[in-house]
């Protein structure tokens, strides 16, 4: 699961939205690294030449888990509206 670094972003003081530049009609989530973990999985750096605060969760996603991440993210960008 690819996911961006709120702090790299903060650092080049930007904003969370940046990253989705070129996705429209998504939004953006965050929970912290600490949520994360706790589902047993891993974050890995994995920044990428256009994005440095790119990131990897990796571990076993059952579908408990899948759903009890939807559950605690919270909104930074909503969707627009279809």
């Amino acid at each position: 699961m690819s996911v961006y670094r709120q702090e790299v972003i903060e650092e080049e003081g930007e904003e969370p939205g940046r990253v989705l530049a070129n996705h429209e009609g998504f939004g953006l989530v965050a929970m912290s690294a600490g949520q994360v973990r706790s589902r047993d999985q891993t974050v890995h750096a994995d920044p990428l030449p256009a994005e440095p605060s790119h990131a990897k969760v990796c571990g076993p996603k059952p579908r408990s888990t899948r759903r009890w991440f939807a559950r605690q993210a919270e909104w930074v960008v909503a969707p627009p509206q279809m």
